[in-house]
């Protein structure tokens, strides 16, 4: 039976049907367990080099959608979690880090790892919004108050 068609089945004494999207997620289910018993099975070979078992656990556990952060933070505090590791690394490790900042320590090692720098033109251009949201923000809540 495809996707596109919908599957009824029996269950006790009602009947369930199936939509599309139902049927789609449980094929994604599927192909994904049996993706993760292949990881699994690459995991017990003992010649893996370190990154490659912390790429195979890092697929298992985030799945197959990949690195999506529950909590995003601000550019100035990439910037201020970069700042104090590399000026106290034994005081603020990674651990320490992601209970200051309440984010996960995946997260930090993510922010440690990467270099990015957003140029000063940018920088001046989000500072700019923020401060026409604030004003936008204190003249509705000047308004409301009537």
């Amino acid at each position: 039976m495809t996707i596109k068609q919908r599957e009824t089945r029996e269950a006790g004494d009602a009947r369930v049907t199936l939509t599309e999207k139902t049927q789609r997620a449980q094929m994604e289910w599927r192909q994904g367990r049996a993706g993760q018993m292949r990881l699994r099975e690459q995991l017990k070979e003992p010649s893996l080099a370190g990154w490659q078992r912390r790429k195979i656990e890092l697929k298992l556990k985030l799945g197959a959608d990949g690195w999506e952060p529950e909590k995003k933070i601000a550019t100035s505090s990439m910037e201020k979690i970069r700042l104090l590791n590399s000026e106290f690394p034994k005081e603020w490790t990674i651990k320490h880090l992601s209970e200051q900042f309440k984010i996960s320590q995946e997260s930090v090692r993510r922010i440690l790892k990467s270099k990015f720098q957003s140029s000063e033109e940018h920088t001046e251009q989000r500072e700019h919004q923020r401060k026409l949201k604030i004003r936008a923000f204190k003249r509705s809540e000047k308004g409301g108050s009537k």
